[in-house]
């Protein structure tokens, strides 16, 4: 039987927005709010917070999530984050790894949930990794040449192939892999789509604010 253990990864710190994930958010704060939804999730095995931070490991224990004490090193702006990957899995025993990001309020526990249970499904001969995307219908150009379109017929907005981009709000792949890799991309995803609405990562201070907005509008 597949096994999954959602691993939160949460720095007590950050550079872009000050404390970012521990700063208020409507009535709560970004990191709160992710522990809550994912309380409910019923297909995650086991769920443990990563961080340097006494704060967030004393929130995380008081809402009965398991702790991982990261050393202060993986929690700068200096280290790779393909280091952070290699060591948290390193030091946590398990048989798959939810990579699963505070960042992303407006996603639900209903999709972290339809993302475990379509994992557990899937055939790891043909896929090595579960990966949450949303796709951009738009017309894009890459070293001044068209990547998605012709310039001659002009083609409706409609009618584009859109690409993926990759919303790291919930990433999952074998332990063992996630550490040969330093990442959790592999060469077999299968690409978990979400709306871009849903799917919004808080980056900067008007992503903040904007993701604020929607979330306030949702749970009135």
């Amino acid at each position: 039987m597949t096994k999954i253990t959602a691993i939160i990864p949460v720095k007590g710190k950050s550079s872009r927005i000050k404390n970012k994930n521990l700063k208020k958010f409507h009535k709560s704060s970004l990191y709160e709010i992710k522990l809550d939804q994912l309380s409910k999730c019923k297909n995650f095995d086991e769920m443990i917070v990563s961080s340097e931070s006494e704060k967030v490991l004393s929130i995380a224990k008081k809402k009965k999530f398991k702790i991982h004490k990261r050393d202060k090193k993986f929690s700068t702006d200096t280290v790779p984050m393909s280091d952070v990957y290699k060591n948290v899995a390193s030091e946590i025993d398990c048989e798959n790894i939810a990579w699963i990001n505070v960042t992303n309020p407006l996603v639900s526990s209903k999709e972290y949930d339809e993302a475990a249970k379509k994992f557990k499904s899937l055939n790891l001969k043909k896929f090595d990794c579960l990966l949450s995307v949303f796709e951009i219908q738009d017309y894009f150009i890459y070293k001044n040449k068209p990547i998605n379109f012709k310039r001659t017929p002009w083609p409706r907005s409609q009618d584009l192939q859109g690409l993926l981009s990759l919303s790291f709000a919930i990433n999952i792949l074998k332990r063992e892999n996630m550490i040969k890799w330093k990442s959790c991309v592999g060469k077999k995803p299968y690409y978990f789509k979400l709306p871009q609405l849903t799917s919004w990562d808080i980056d900067f201070i008007h992503d903040f604010r904007f993701c604020e907005y929607i979330f306030k509008q949702k749970n009135k």
